[in-house]
């Protein structure tokens, strides 16, 4: 009975993402109303740059955002992720939306990743 609540509530969450996904070309159009709010996206990793320590997540309108990871290296959750990091892998990402860049990409600051699959496993 407990496994089947879990199992219920996990695909209730799962769906209620999927409804609530945004895409980043829709945040850097309606600025105003993201400015200075947390929002979860399902991104894919695109590439992490550990000379400059930049992390860069696209979405599936092949958009991306780069976050500046300088301030984050030495939180533990973020030295645990690290050693997750695959190109191509879909991450629940959270982010503050700060604002809009010049070329209208989206300007934030990184809270939070972790692997979509953690979500799914029991």
């Amino acid at each position: 009975m407990k496994r089947l609540i879990i199992m219920i509530t996990m695909c209730l969450f799962t769906v209620t993402i999927a409804y609530t996904q945004n895409y980043l070309y829709e945040l850097s159009d309606n600025i105003e109303t993201y400015k200075n709010k947390q929002i979860t996206m399902t991104l894919k990793l695109k590439r992490y740059d550990t000379v400059f320590q930049v992390i860069t997540f696209y979405d599936k309108k092949n958009h991306d955002i780069t976050f500046d990871c300088i301030e984050l290296v030495k939180e533990p959750w973020f030295i645990q992720q690290k050693l997750n990091l695959h190109p191509g892998m879909e991450y629940i990402v959270t982010f503050t939306v700060k604002g809009v860049g010049n070329l209208k990409e989206v300007i934030a600051d990184l809270k939070y990743f972790e692997p979509v699959i953690l979500q799914k496993l029991p």
